[in-house]
């Protein structure tokens, strides 16, 4: 946090970019508190926080849609047939605002959502328009949240990280419990 906040303060927009694009709802909250300081500006900040977010998104879609190649190596791995994509795909194609939407929402499920939109070949202009209605609604509370309680940025860090834990476990245990009675339903149908 410290580092981050120092990277901030000494090169600010230059600087806010780039970190947005690796780290952005944490880098959020930092810049919001630096808002709340008067070390930046709001409408410089919230412009190049949604472009960061945007870049970093988009980075994910084209890995997934140009690389979707070695990556279905990987899923093999993982018992993801081309049969089981057909059935993503076609969710995906039906519910994609909401898929995305989720992927953004929920870590550990995030990155690989944001894959799967570029695996499945959505188009990037419906992609990227959901995207960024979601991170204008999703970075400018955080930007909030930062000037609000910036003070209190390292009982926040506790607070996003523990989103982040449960976030992901409940993830893990949904894919589990999906894995599980898929795999009695295939026995049964064998008995």
């Amino acid at each position: 946090m410290a580092s981050v906040l120092a990277l901030l303060i000494q090169y600010k927009y230059l600087i806010l970019f780039p970190i947005i694009v690796i780290e952005g709802p944490f880098a959020t909250i930092v810049s919001g508190f630096l808002v709340s300081l008067g070390i930046f500006n709001v409408f410089i900040a919230y412009p190049i926080i949604i472009l960061g977010d945007l870049a970093s998104d988009s980075i994910f879609y084209f890995v997934g849609r140009f690389g979707s190649k070695s990556i279905n190596k990987w899923m093999l791995y993982f018992g993801v047939t081309e049969e089981k994509l057909e059935k993503a795909k076609i969710y995906f194609t039906d519910n994609s605002n909401k898929a995305i939407v989720a992927s953004k929402f929920i870590h550990g499920v995030g990155i690989s959502g944001l894959m799967a939109a570029g695996i499945l070949k959505i188009p990037y202009y419906k992609y990227a328009k959901v995207c960024l209605i979601t991170d204008i609604l999703q970075f400018g509370a955080l930007l909030a949240i930062g000037f609000f309680f910036g003070h209190a940025y390292n009982q926040i860090t506790v607070y996003l990280d523990n989103y982040a834990k449960i976030t992901s476990i409940i993830a893990v245990s949904v894919v589990l419990v999906v894995i599980i009675i898929y795999k009695f339903r295939k026995k049964k149908k064998f008995i």
